[in-house]
C-alpha cells in the first residue's frame, strides 16, 4: 500500500506506509556539512557537489545557463554501470557533451516495435529519443575487462533464474561464437574475446532500430564499438560500417 505524503518543504511524497522522508538538506556553496557526522559515502557526494557548485558550476556559470535551456550533445554513449569504467573520467567529458545510458554490461537488446513493453524498454526509449529527437550523429558503445555481466554470460547454462540472467542472455551469439571459433583457449581468454564480441552484439542489435538503421545507410549517423582495459588502461575502438 502507497500513501501520499508531504515533506518539511512541502514537497509530496508517495511512499509505502511506515515511511516517511527526513534530512532533507539543500547543497549548495554555502553548504556546511555536520562536524559530528560519519562522513559516509552520502556526505562524501554532498561536500563532492558544494566543490562541484564552486570550482566548476560558478566560474562556468554562462555554459550552465545556456546547458538549463536545452542540450545538443553529438555522441551517445551505452556502457556498463561498473563502477570503474565512468565514461566521464574514461573521455574526459563536459557537461553536454555525450548522452549517456549504463546498465549490466553495456547490452542492446533487439528493436520489438514501439508499442511492446519489453524488458529494453529503458535502453530503447534512450535510444529513440537519442537519434529521432536529439539527432544524434555518434553512438558509441563501450565494453570492458572483467566485466561481470560478460562473466555471468559465460558461465551460466540458466538464464532464467533471475534478472541478470535473463538481461544478459541476449549476448549468448556471442558466447556461441567464441565458444565454436576458440575451443582451445583458457577461460580468461575466450572471456576476453567475448567482452569485445559482446559489444558486436549490441552494434547488430542496434541495426535492427529502423531509425538507427536508416541514418546508418544514410550517412548521417555512425556506431562504434571500443572497449577498455582496466589493467592496462588501454582502450580498443573500432567503426561499423556499410560494405
Amino acid at each position: 500500500m502507497s500513501t501520499t505524503t508531504t515533506t518539511t518543504t512541502g514537497q509530496p511524497a508517495i511512499l509505502p506506509e511506515g515511511y516517511e522522508i527526513t534530512n532533507i538538506v539543500a547543497v549548495d556553496e554555502n553548504f556546511n556539512p555536520d562536524p559530528t557526522s560519519e562522513q559516509d559515502v552520502v556526505d562524501k557526494l554532498k561536500a563532492k557537489f558544494k566543490d562541484f557548485k564552486i570550482e566548476v558550476f560558478l566560474p562556468n556559470i554562462e555554459l550552465f545557463e545556456k546547458l538549463a535551456e536545452g542540450q545538443d550533445p553529438k555522441v551517445m554513449l551505452i556502457t556498463c554501470i561498473d563502477s570503474r569504467c565512468n565514461p566521464t573520467m574514461l573521455f574526459g567529458l563536459e557537461a553536454g557533451e555525450a548522452f549517456v545510458v549504463r546498465n549490466v554490461a553495456n547490452f542492446v537488446h533487439p528493436y520489438e516495435g514501439q508499442h511492446v513493453a519489453h524488458e529494453n524498454a529503458a535502453v530503447g526509449a534512450a535510444i529513440e529519443l537519442a537519434v529521432t529527437v536529439m539527432d544524434i550523429k555518434h553512438i558509441v558503445v563501450v565494453g570492458h575487462s572483467n566485466c561481470r555481466g560478460i562473466k555471468a554470460l559465460m558461465t551460466r547454462d540458466d538464464f532464467t533464474t533471475d534478472l541478470v540472467g535473463n538481461w544478459v542472455k541476449v549476448g549468448l551469439p556471442a558466447k556461441e561464437k567464441v565458444k565454436q571459433l576458440y575451443p582451445e583457449l583458457s577461460f580468461d581468454e575466450q572471456l576476453s574475446l567475448c567482452q569485445k564480441e559482446a559489444v558486436n552484439v549490441s552494434l547488430k542489435n542496434l541495426l535492427t532500430y529502423p531509425y538507427v538503421k536508416e541514418r546508418v545507410k544514410g550517412g548521417g549517423l555512425h556506431i562504434h564499438g571500443m572497449h577498455y582495459n582496466l589493467r592496462h588502461g588501454r582502450l580498443t575502438s573500432w567503426d561499423i560500417v556499410r560494405k
